[in-house]
C-alpha cells in the first residue's frame, strides 16, 4: 500500500481541503503516515494570502531536494493558492515537484497522482471546473471526532486592494443548502457535535443562488439538526453582514456567541484605499447592533498594519478602534505585497522597520485588552467543549467556550467531545485555566 503525507499551511479552508484530499487518496488505496521520510507521496496544501505563508511553504518544499535525490520515486505535489498563483514556475524552481494542483483541481487529486506516477510528471492542473457541490465527503477521515469544518461557499466577489483570494479562488459560488445540510447530518451521525461553516465571505452566502435563501436561513436549518450541539461560521465581511445575522445568533440556541469580523483598519482613508466598502462609523454601528442583540457576544478581528500610505494618524485610528471595540481575539498582520493586487502598485510603500514597530505596538495593546477580558472571567463557571489533551501535559485537557475562548483544565481523556462545566481560576492573554466542576457532561 503506497504511503502519503500532507502538510497544510494557511486558513481553515485549506485544512478542510486537506481533509478532503486525504479521504480521496485513502479511497484510492493510500495509507497516511506522520513521518515525511516514510511517504511515497508528499503533498503541500499552500496559502498565498501573506508573503510569510508562501516563504514557509517554499522553504519546506526546497528542503526535500536531497531527499528526492535519494528517493527519485517519491512524488512531491504542491496544491492550493500558491500552486494556483505560481503554476509552472514551481516545477522550474523545484524540479523535484511533480504535481502542481490549483484551488479548483484538488477534487481530481487521485487521478492527478495516478497520471504523475504513470508519466513521471510534471502534471499541472490549474483551470479545472470545480464540482458544483464540491467533492464527496468521507466523515470518518476528519481529524477531530467531535468537530468538523463544512464548506458553505467558495471564492469571493470582494476585490480588496491587498487580497489575492478572488484571483486565486475565483468568484463566489454557494453550495446548495440541501447539500450542506446533508453533509452536516452525515457528520453528526458520525459523532460530530460542533460544526463550523466556512466561506471566504460567509455573510454573502446564497446571493448567487436562485431565490432569497441566505446565511440566516442556513443557520436556522442547520440549528434544527438533532444531535448537533454547537454551530459557528467564518469569516464575516462587515459590509455584507445583514440585520438577520445578529437576530439569528440571538435566537438560535446552537449558534455560538462568537463572530470573526475583521475591520482591517480604523482609518476611513485607509479603508477606502483598501476597497473595504465601509467606514469606521459603520463598523462601530454594526458592533453596537451586534451587542444590543447578543450582549455577551465575543468579537474577533483582523488588522493589517503598514498598508501603503498609512500615516501615524491612520495607525492611531486603528489603535483607538482596537481599544473601543475591545476584541476578544485579534489577528494582527504586517502588510506584505501580494503580486497582482492593486496595493502592489500603490505609492508610499512603508519601510519594514516602521511596519514592525507599529505591529508590535498594536500587538502589545491587544495583549493588554485580552488579559483584562480574561481576568474578568475569574470565578465564573463556563461551558466548555473538551477537545483533547494539551501537547505538553497529557493530564491537562483543552477546550473552547461558546465564545471561542481557549480553556485548559485537568480532566480525563474520556471527556473529549463532551460539554463540561469549568470554573475559571487563572488567565493569560492567550489562554484561560480552570477547574472542572462536574465529571459528567452538562
Amino acid at each position: 500500500m503506497p504511503k502519503a503525507h500532507i502538510e497544510t499551511f494557511g486558513c481553515q479552508m485549506n485544512k478542510l481541503d486537506s481533509e478532503l484530499v486525504r479521504a480521496s487518496l485513502v479511497s484510492a488505496g493510500f495509507e497516511f503516515v506522520n513521518r515525511i521520510e516514510e511517504a511515497d507521496l508528499i503533498l503541500f496544501v499552500t496559502c498565498s494570502v501573506r508573503d510569510h505563508a508562501e516563504t514557509r511553504a517554499l522553504s519546506h518544499i526546497g528542503n526535500l531536494r536531497a531527499f528526492c535525490r535519494k528517493r527519485p520515486d517519491v512524488i512531491v505535489g504542491v496544491m492550493g493558492c500558491m500552486a494556483q498563483r505560481m503554476g509552472a514556475e514551481l516545477t522550474e524552481r523545484f524540479p523535484h515537484v511533480r504535481i502542481v494542483c490549483g484551488t479548483r483541481a484538488f477534487p481530481l487529486i487521485a487521478g492527478i497522482v495516478a497520471e504523475a506516477t504513470r508519466t513521471g510528471g510534471p502534471v499541472i492542473r490549474l483551470d479545472e471546473e470545480f464540482p458544483e457541490n464540491g467533492p464527496d465527503r468521507e466523515p470518518s477521515q476528519r481529524p477531530s471526532r467531535h468537530s468538523a469544518y463544512v464548506c458553505a461557499m467558495r471564492g469571493c466577489d470582494n476585490w480588496c486592494a491587498y487580497c489575492v483570494v478572488p484571483s486565486l479562488r475565483g468568484p463566489q459560488v454557494s453550495r446548495q443548502p440541501r447539500e450542506v445540510i446533508r453533509e452536516i447530518e452525515a457528520l453528526v451521525a458520525d459523532g460530530a457535535v460542533e460544526i463550523t461553516l466556512l466561506g471566504q465571505n460567509i455573510d454573502s452566502y446564497g446571493r448567487d443562488l436562485p431565490g432569497d435563501y441566505s446565511l440566516a436561513d442556513l443557520l436556522e436549518d442547520v440549528n434544527a439538526i438533532p444531535g448537533l450541539l454547537r454551530l459557528r461560521f467564518i469569516t464575516s465581511h462587515p459590509k455584507d453582514l445583514g440585520p438577520r445575522i445578529p437576530q439569528a445568533i440571538a435566537r438560535l440556541d446552537k449558534v455560538c456567541e462568537h463572530l470573526h469580523m475583521p475591520p482591517q483598519s480604523g482609518s476611513d482613508r485607509i479603508l477606502k484605499l483598501m476597497n473595504r466598502g465601509y467606514t469606521r462609523e459603520y463598523y462601530l454601528e454594526l458592533v453596537g447592533r451586534l451587542r444590543d442583540a447578543v450582549p455577551d457576544i465575543a468579537l474577533a478581528g483582523d488588522f493589517i498594519v503598514g498598508f501603503p500610505g498609512e500615516s501615524n494618524e491612520d495607525f492611531e485610528q486603528s489603535m483607538s478602534l482596537l481599544r473601543e471595540v475591545r476584541f476578544q481575539q485579534c489577528f494582527l498582520f504586517k502588510y506584505s505585497t501580494r503580486p497582482g493586487t492593486r496595493a502592489e502598485k500603490m505609492p508610499d510603500q512603508l519601510p519594514e522597520d516602521v511596519i514592525v514597530e507599529r505591529h508590535q505596538r498594536l500587538l502589545k495593546e491587544q495583549e493588554r485588552i485580552a488579559l483584562e477580558n480574561h481576568k474578568a472571567m475569574i470565578g465564573r463557571e463556563v461551558e466548555v467543549l473538551a477537545e483533547g489533551p494539551t501537547r505538553k501535559k497529557p493530564e491537562m485537557l483543552t477546550g473552547r467556550t461558546r465564545r471561542n475562548e481557549i480553556v485548559i483544565f485537568q480532566g480525563e481523556a474520556g471527556l473529549e467531545g463532551k460539554l463540561v462545566s469549568v470554573r475559571i481560576e487563572e488567565t493569560t492573554p492567550v489562554a484561560i485555566y480552570g477547574k472542572l466542576t462536574n465529571t459528567s457532561p452538562v
